[in-house]
């Protein structure tokens, strides 16, 4: 009995503690380790999704929009100390079209404000 409330105990400090921990997974980059620059590598018409995502890490939210035969990701990053915003845009085939940033209007959001 006193394992199995051990157990128990040890499973709830687990729990509290992956409560506190940030809300993105490993392979989502913290917005404060981007920075503008890291976008500059992506060449419309050339760079993949799956270079896109080895260059920044995972998308913070993902959008497909079918009617413009487009998916967009965004990702957060610092400029300074503000927060910006960038949507990369993709073609049907998973290639980058461009991208383009903008103030973060919502910084405290969990997802941004557009």
């Amino acid at each position: 009995m006193k394992s199995a409330s051990a157990a128990l105990l040890l499973m709830a400090a687990a729990g509290l503690a992956a409560g506190c921990a940030p809300g993105w997974t490993q392979d989502v980059r913290p917005w404060w380790t981007l920075h503008e620059r890291d976008f500059a590598p992506i060449v419309p018409a050339q760079t993949t999704k799956a270079e896109v995502q080895a260059l920044l890490g995972k998308p913070l939210l993902t959008m497909v929009f079918r009617n413009l035969d487009e998916e967009v990701w965004d990702y957060r990053f610092s400029d300074g100390v503000k927060r910006h915003i960038a949507h990369v845009y993709f073609d049907p085939q998973g290639r980058a079209k461009y991208y383009w940033t903008h103030p973060d209007n919502c910084p405290f959001s969990p997802a941004g404000c557009y």
